[in-house]
C-alpha cells in the first residue's frame, strides 16, 4: 500500500513540507519515486528535522511548487548543503539529437520573468520550437523580458533573424540585436538553461548540450548569466526605435 502524509506518524516534523505535498496531491512514495530515492528518507524529511541534500530538495520543491529555503530552512545553514557547479547540472546530452525534443519549447513555455536567446543556430531553432514567434509575442506581452541576439554574419544562405523568424521582426517589446563574436547557443528561461557548448571540428549538431539550473550562488549558471548580459551589452540593435514605436502603433 502506497505510503500516505500520515501513515503510522502523528502530525508532527516537517509541517511546510507536508503541506506542500497536501497541496500538491503527492504522496510520500510518490516525491521518493520522483527523486529516486527511498520512501523512508522522504519519511524521515517529513517526520523529523532530516534536511535533504540540496540537490533533492531543489527537485522536491520544484515538483511541489515551493521554495527549497522555505521548506527546509536550515538548507542555509548547513555548509555540506552549499550548492555547487555540479549541483546545477540537470542533464548533460552528448549531442543536441539526444535532447528529448519537447524540451527546447516547454523550457520557454515555462518562463515568467526572463526569456534571452543567444542564438548562433537560427535553423535548428526554427525546427525545435515551430511556434516561436507567436510564444515569444505572447510572452512578452505578459510582461516577460525577451531578449535575442543572433550572429553579425552568418555562413551560407541564411543572412539574418529576418530569413528565419521575419514575423519576430514585427513584434514589440522584443529586443533584437546582433554581435559579432556568437558562436553558442544559450537558452534562458527564468532560471533553466540549455547550454550548446561548440567544440572545434564538430558540426554545432554533435556539440554537447547542457541543461542548468541556477541554484543558490549559482557558480556555473552565474558564467553563463554574465556572458548573456555582456552580449547583449555589446550587440547591436537589429531595429531602431522608430520602427518599433511604428510597429507598437
Amino acid at each position: 500500500m502506497p505510503a500516505t502524509l500520515t501513515s503510522s506518524h502523528s502530525t508532527t516534523g516537517n509541517e511546510r513540507l507536508r503541506g506542500a505535498m497536501v497541496a500538491a496531491n503527492v504522496t510520500i512514495e510518490g516525491l521518493a519515486d520522483h527523486l529516486a530515492v527511498d520512501a523512508k528518507s522522504v519519511d524521515r524529511w517529513l517526520n523529523s528535522d532530516r534536511t535533504p541534500h540540496a540537490r533533492n530538495a531543489e527537485a522536491a520543491a520544484k515538483l511541489l511548487g515551493a521554495d527549497a529555503y522555505h521548506l527546509w530552512p536550515k538548507l542555509a545553514d548547513r555548509h555540506r548543503s552549499t550548492p555547487t557547479a555540479q549541483d546545477e547540472v540537470v542533464a548533460c546530452y552528448p549531442m543536441r539529437s539526444t535532447v528529448p525534443y519537447g524540451l527546447w519549447r516547454s523550457t520557454l513555455a515555462g518562463a515568467t520573468t526572463v526569456i534571452d536567446l543567444a542564438v548562433a543556430n537560427l535553423l535548428f531553432l526554427a525546427d525545435a520550437v515551430w511556434d516561436l514567434p507567436t510564444l515569444l509575442a505572447d510572452k512578452s506581452a505578459a510582461g516577460v523580458r525577451v531578449r535575442i541576439v543572433t550572429p553579425e554574419d552568418f555562413a551560407g544562405p541564411v543572412t539574418g533573424l529576418g530569413d528565419v523568424f521575419p514575423s519576430l521582426l514585427t513584434v514589440p517589446g522584443l529586443r533584437l540585436s546582433t554581435h559579432p563574436g556568437l558562436r553558442a547557443d544559450v537558452m534562458r528561461a527564468d532560471d533553466d538553461l540549455l547550454v550548446t557548448t561548440p567544440i572545434d571540428g564538430l558540426t554545432p549538431a554533435l556539440a554537447p548540450v547542457l541543461h542548468l539550473r541556477r541554484l543558490g550562488a549559482a557558480p556555473m549558471v552565474g558564467g553563463y548569466l554574465a556572458t548573456l548580459d555582456h552580449l547583449f551589452a555589446t550587440a547591436t540593435p537589429a531595429r531602431s526605435a522608430s520602427h518599433l514605436r511604428a510597429v507598437a502603433a
